[in-house]
């Protein structure tokens, strides 16, 4: 059988162990015994999580003395072993799990299923009582604030949108957005512990990649493709310390060691959601997979350096990269954005103009331009609006119905104009 017409997928096992024992140094040598391809992602105190390769039959794919695969050891002939060396393994077939479950619950919420199952209307009062007995609160059940805190999270959203989005976010999270412009890049940052949506105006934004830094844990971005949908997850540093068991240069057979090699680089399908984003998104495929390859094949050292590797695939600026990780935002060319208020937001988007809602990528167009020129020639723009304002009053006393309709729309937006001229003179 060639390693092509394997089929196995690689389940993620905990390893308990007494307080006392190494659980990842003793599970690392069973698996060694037994010639598993097996790895060892990380150990927390006396509890370890390795990663074995399972057949749909139940057989663990291990090798025998010429390096080539071998099935004769079964799922619960490696929980003996485990067992024997005083070590727990939890690895189960995955249709003896779905039994095992089964079993539990009907044995200890049996009677309780059935009593809903019945065509009795319950009220709320009663349902909630009943709920309660299984670990929810009840009506006079208080519920501690400090147990549901979240911890705030520092979050950097990287895209090609102008301010518009930064001001949004702000009034949306009531937290400051910190916004910085590098090139046809901008930069939000800001902190907070809500849950939060991406404000985005359509592909013309581009894909925006959102950095999220946990004061306590490991950091995970967030990719939106420019067409929109469920934004992609990915945790660059999740398999950083996973190492093989059995050493790859050491197997004689070719395709037993590709088959290894693969079954570490595409553990968690990393590679394949890439693949997927690029389609319609702007990645460098291998330099991203890289940044979240194990250490011990080949992948990026170091948990900052992986974290920047990953958003720079993306095109990213290392300008603001370095501003986001460094949580330290120039005061120069930084603008900061509080929550005000609705109404004051749509007044700020108002006065932004044209310039605050164009994408980076397109402020090179003439439109753009041409709100540029006038806001660096203010006289200009006055005349240009006033000259609008008699254009509109003019059509306005026309003869014809719809002349005199697109004459007070003109004559609205020229005196809309004269106004926010007004209030940005006054801001100078």
């Amino acid at each position: 059988m060639t390693a092509e017409q394997i089929a196995f997928h690689v389940q993620y096992a905990a390893v308990d162990a007494h307080p006392e024992t190494d659980a990842a140094a003793a599970a690392e040598r069973i698996l060694r015994a037994q010639r598993v391809l097996a790895a060892v992602r990380h150990d927390i105190a006396d509890e370890a999580i390795v990663l074995v390769p399972v057949t749909e039959s139940g057989a663990v794919v291990a090798l025998d003395d010429a390096g080539a695969l071998q099935f004769e050891l079964t799922a619960g002939r490696l929980r003996e072993l485990f067992a024997a060396e005083g070590l727990t393994l939890h690895l189960e077939h995955p249709d003896d799990q779905l039994d095992e479950l089964d079993a539990a619950l009907d044995e200890e919420f049996g009677d309780a299923f059935e009593e809903l199952d019945d065509d009795a209307v319950f009220d709320d009062r009663v349902l909630t009582d009943d709920l309660a007995g299984f670990g929810m609160p009840g009506d006079g059940d208080d519920l501690p604030e400090e147990e549901f805190a979240v911890e705030p999270v520092r979050v950097a959203e990287f895209s090609r949108r102008g301010p518009w989005a930064a001001r949004i976010t702000a009034q949306i999270l009531k937290t400051e957005v910190d916004y910085v412009e590098h090139g046809s890049w901008s930069l939000y940052r800001y902190e907070t512990a809500r849950p939060h949506m991406l404000i985005s105006g359509g592909r013309a934004d581009g894909a925006v990649i959102e950095l999220n830094l946990p004061h306590i844990g490991e950091a995970w971005v967030e990719v939106t493709a420019a067409a929109g949908g469920a934004p992609a997850l990915f945790w660059p540093n999740a398999e950083r310390l996973t190492r093989p068991v059995l050493e790859l240069d050491a197997i004689a057979n070719e395709a037993s060691a590709e088959l290894y090699r693969r079954m570490l680089a595409e553990l968690d399908g990393t590679r394949d959601e890439l693949r997927a984003l690029a389609s319609g998104t702007r990645v460098d495929v291998d330099a991203a997979h890289r940044a979240c390859l194990p250490e011990a094949v080949g992948g990026l050292e170091g948990e900052d350096a992986r974290v920047r590797a990953f958003v720079a695939a993306f095109g990213v600026p290392e300008e603001l990269i370095e501003q986001a990780l460094t949580d330290a935002a120039s005061d120069v060319d930084a603008r900061r954005f509080a929550p005000r208020g609705w109404w004051p937001l749509a007044g700020e988007i108002a006065l932004g103009g044209i310039g605050e809602t164009t994408p980076l990528t397109r402020r090179d167009r003439p439109l753009p331009r041409l709100e540029r020129a006038l806001r660096q020639r203010p006289m200009l723009d006055a005349a240009l609006s006033t000259a609008e304002l008699a254009a509109g009053l003019a059509m306005a006393r026309g003869r014809s119905r719809f002349g005199r309709v697109v004459g007070v729309l003109i004559a609205i937006d020229a005196v809309a104009d004269l106004v926010l001229w007004v209030v940005r003179r006054r801001r100078r």
